[in-house]
């Protein structure tokens, strides 16, 4: 076959049968591995959609043409609202194209969310966090298996399907291996190893299972602090961007179908894809905080209230997304790209600078200690932790001798960062997928795979660590004031009840050196501030003070420096995320169309920062608590991506593949969403379904039947059995164990 076969609109039902051809059988009978009688069916499917698409006319024989590449969405029966605007944007791009449907279900769900969140911020977190902790109590095995599950499963596909690439073999990538990288890091965890690269670790210093059991040292502690930090931000936290980019990439790139969430779900859905179910899929499809206590810490702005500071946290927003807006406008290739390469280069100087300035061979020490640990334990045992016997109540079973974390701990940390990451699946995986093109799976994995997490253990082995040593250092100095000094706070700064003054020079009592400082210029330390989690970031910026230095003996120290830096950087990420976030909405809203009008991008850049405002005028952190403990659903599309995968193997080619292909040969002669639910699209089309949809409305028989089914469906159970052929006795048995579990079923929610 040269280069695949063209899409076509031939049904299943239109397949012709198999080639008699003699000379094949005599080939098949000597050939041990000759083609069963399935593929010579599928064979000569292709060549009978080869046949009708006209190839030995001149047809494309399955390469892709540019007009496909520009309007992948238009050879298929998606609902799409079009019209022209006098602005200004050039040539075609004056039209502006979207599905209706799509962005009516995201404008509902997003608005009717945040909407109560900005009214009753209060109830909102009450509902939202009892649907949480119900999740997390029923499911939290659930979340904890489906990681490790798409980790190894990823594995899986670069070992066995690596070669296979997202686009034409001889076509090169849009974006060099450095460029993709710094774009995939920014769009994914920019933002949050800075809010998070202090914190977390100081976070997982006490409440674990694994320090709540009352007999680890306070080495054993810290060092699983960085372990269970890693394990959020691992293989297990990347694995859902990889299952939805690569899915993605597939399904467009290889197949022709548009770049949206839906065509992941060709291979079960079918045409039905296109329909209402594809749209409400595409529809459903923390750092400004932290900004805004740096620049108090460096007194740019001075919030006394708490109503000062929501002020604070708004104008920021905006500030972000006009900017994001502008970078958004200009694209992907010049606005994202130089942004991201900007944002990452800053990064890695602020890591650089705090690194060289810190005990540099305890970090390269911790992080080769952390690697090791991360390998040893996060691939195969903690990412299956449960903390089952934790988890039990009072009344339970709870552990009597009170060595156990908050039965809560695994929903606030490892349940939640699952989800957390599944939720931002749908845009970062369809963003990545975006930026993969041309490129195999196994570049792709190792790019957003390998790299990230790599870098990840760099972050938090040396930021992480500087921050564990310097809270280490913080209670040394405190146990040292009450029992040299017989005062617990002898060397608490003046300003702050968390941080304590580092001597520069030895510490002598009665001529007993109790103190010896090797690290002279590093001060204050500070000890972790539950209330203040933002700003352990900033105390770690503000302890290379270097006291006493400078010409006149008053160098301010790097602290101003650093902040202003963290500032400036963690502006640029959210710019990044915030306008590869429209991108890709953008994208769902217009049936995944690679060229959208200046204006879409636009309206959906400044819908983020209306929404983010909206939700901190009328209910502050509240408000931002609430909508983020809704973010708990989602799914995975690990057997679409192995059947693209089997696919594209079996009929290699340069060009796109019939996406007709993925779809089995034989089905049910009523699929399971459709019949009755064919209302829906009905409605939704306005009485006029599009023909080449293949959807008709339901029939009286249909309703009638689901009806019964839904009522009574142990009747259709017994039906089966007798067109099965069993006996009376059988049928009578498996129909009335169906009737009792069905009953009892109903019981249980009555």
């Amino acid at each position: 076959m040269d280069g695949g076969i063209d899409p076509t609109t031939v049904d299943d039902a239109e397949r012709p049968p198999p080639a008699e051809d003699p000379q094949a059988k005599t080939e098949a009978k000597a050939d041990p591995q000759a083609k069963g009688a399935d593929d010579e069916e599928e064979d000569a499917f292709v060549e009978h959609l080869k046949a009708e698409e006209g190839e030995g006319e001149g047809g494309s024989g399955g390469v892709e043409r540019p007009a496909e590449v520009q309007d992948r969405a238009s050879r298929f029966p998606i609902r799409e609202t079009s019209f022209f605007l006098p602005l200004p944007g050039g040539g075609g791009k004056q039209k502006l194209r979207f599905n209706w449907l799509v962005s009516l279900v995201g404008l509902g769900v997003l608005w009717g969310l945040s909407i109560f969140c900005m009214t009753s911020p209060d109830e909102a977190k009450a509902n939202l966090s009892e649907w949480y902790d119900t999740t997390i109590l029923y499911f939290t095995w659930f979340y904890i298996v489906g990681s490790p599950f798409m980790t190894f499963f990823i594995f899986w596909i670069a070992y066995r399907y690596g070669h296979i690439k997202l686009g034409p073999k001889d076509a090169e990538p849009e974006f060099s291996n450095v460029s993709y990288f710094f774009m995939l890091f920014s769009a994914g965890i920019g933002v949050a190893i800075f809010f998070f690269g202090v914190s977390e670790p100081l976070y997982h210093q006490s409440g674990n299972w694994y320090t709540a059991q009352g007999y680890r040292s306070q080495n054993e502690i810290d060092q699983w602090a960085l372990n269970i930090t890693m394990n959020g931000w691992g293989f297990a936290g990347w694995s859902p961007y990889l299952v939805m980019a690569i899915s993605a990439g597939l399904a467009s790139y290889c197949f022709g179908l548009p770049l949206t969430v839906r065509s992941s779900f060709y291979p079960m859905l079918g045409d039905y894809t296109w329909g209402w179910i594809g749209d409400l899929i595409d529809g459903l499809g923390l750092g400004t905080i932290q900004l805004t206590v740096g620049m108090t810490r460096l007194g740019w702005i001075n919030p006394v209230s708490e109503q000062d500071k929501v002020k604070v946290y708004a104008a920021i927003i905006w500030i972000i997304t006009i900017a994001a807006t502008i970078s958004v406008v200009t694209g992907l290739k010049l606005g994202i790209k130089v942004l991201s390469t900007i944002g990452f280069g800053l990064g890695s100087l602020i890591l650089f600078l705090c690194f060289v300035m810190e005990k540099s061979y305890f970090l390269l020490n911790l992080l080769v200690q952390t690697t090791g640990v991360y390998l040893q334990w996060n691939i195969f045992q903690l990412p299956f932790w449960t903390d089952a016997f934790g988890a039990l109540r009072e009344g339970e079973g709870r552990a009597v001798d009170g060595n156990s974390a908050d039965p809560q701990w695994m929903g606030w940390w490892t349940a939640f960062y699952m989800a957390w990451w599944v939720a931002w699946a749908c845009f970062v995986g369809l963003f990545i997928a975006r930026i993969s093109k041309n490129r195999t799976l196994r570049s792709v994995i190792i790019g957003v795979f390998l790299a990230p997490v790599a870098y990840s253990l760099l972050w938090f082995s040396f930021i992480g660590g500087i921050g564990l040593r310097q809270q280490r250092q913080a209670l040394e100095l405190e146990k040292l004031g009450n029992a040299s000094f017989a005062n617990p706070e002898y060397f608490q700064t003046s300003d702050s009840t968390f941080c304590y003054d580092v001597p520069q020079n030895d510490v002598y009592v009665n001529n007993t050196l109790v103190f010896s400082n090797t690290l002279p210029g590093i001060t204050p330390v500070c000890k972790f501030d539950w209330q203040n989690a933002e700003g352990s970031w900033f105390n770690v910026m503000y302890s290379f003070s270097y006291p006493g230095t400078g010409s006149d003996g008053n160098f301010p120290g790097f602290g101003p420096f650093l902040s202003g830096l963290t500032i400036f950087t963690l502006a640029i990420y959210f710019i990044t995320s915030s306008d590869s976030g429209s991108l890709i909405v953008d994208t769902l809203a217009s049936n995944g169309s690679e060229e959208h009008h200046w204006l879409q991008r636009v309206f959906w850049a400044l819908t983020e920062g209306a929404v983010a405002t909206g939700l901190l005028v009328a209910g502050g952190r509240d408000a931002l608590v609430a909508i983020r403990t809704a973010s708990i659903v989602f799914g995975y599309m690990c057997w679409g991506i192995t059947k693209m995968c089997e696919t594209l193997e079996k009929f290699a080619g340069n060009g796109l593949l019939d996406p007709k292909l993925l779809l089995p040969k034989k089905t049910w002669q009523m699929p399971l969403f459709g019949g009755v639910f064919n209302v829906m699209e009905y409605i939704f089309s306005f009485g006029r379904i599009n023909e080449d949809l293949g959807v008709d409305f339901p029939t009286g028989y249909q309703a009638l039947g689901f009806l019964k089914n839904l009522l009574a469906p142990f009747l259709s159970v017994f039906s089966i059995h007798t067109l099965l052929g069993k006996n009376t006795l059988s049928r009578a048995l498996l129909t009335g164990a169906y009737l009792i579990c069905h009953l009892y079923w109903i019981s249980l929610f009555a």
